[in-house]
């Protein structure tokens, strides 16, 4: 496996490890705010619609590996403000525009590093190389929901969420620092 798939394997491995610390518990944080589990649903589709609206307007502009590297620092600093904001959400209508911030970040970042990645395939062993990216992604998102939890049932959601900014400006830190080998 090339330096540049490890080294970006690290850089996701602390995004998704910050993002799937909140995941399973994002119902019962919704929850908190407005009883009614059908805006469970409904937050969670606007997110998901978003992403794909919003992802079939950048796209074009992220076909250029030369830029990738930003949309990749960009789609994690967008997360990062969303996962902020979650500090200080009140109201549906909070956790409505979250999801546009979350859903700008997963935009920029999901296509930048699928580009990114495919352009380190190691020839002959692309299924070697995007499997072991999928089992890496497992493994790390298995540890982040199960320490979630022990963090909102031990000290509440607020902790969790600064928790998820600390590996998140982490692995802002490593993109920013590997960014030259990307491109």
């Amino acid at each position: 496996m090339k330096k540049q798939l490890k080294q970006l394997l690290l850089v996701n491995s602390f995004f998704l490890f910050a993002m799937n610390m909140f995941s399973p518990l994002y119902a019962v944080f919704i929850q908190k705010i407005d009883s009614a589990i059908y805006h469970v649903g409904g937050i969670w589709s606007f997110y998901i619609l978003t992403v794909g609206i919003l992802t079939l307007i950048i796209r074009n502009y992220e076909n250029h590996q030369k830029y990738a590297d930003y949309f990749l620092i960009l789609g994690f600093i967008c997360r990062l403000i969303g996962w902020t904001s979650y500090v200080f959400a009140t109201s549906l209508i909070h956790l409505y525009l979250i999801q546009i911030i979350m859903a700008l970040g997963e935009s920029f970042g999901t296509p930048s590093y699928n580009l990114i990645y495919s352009s380190f395939l190691t020839k002959g062993k692309y299924a070697s190389d995007w499997g072991f990216n999928s089992a890496l992604s497992s493994f790390v998102m298995a540890g982040a929901a199960f320490l979630g939890g022990i963090i909102v049932h031990n000290f509440g959601f607020n902790y969790l969420f600064y928790t998820m900014m600390g590996f998140s400006i982490v692995s802002i830190f490593f993109a920013i620092s590997f960014r030259k080998s990307f491109s």
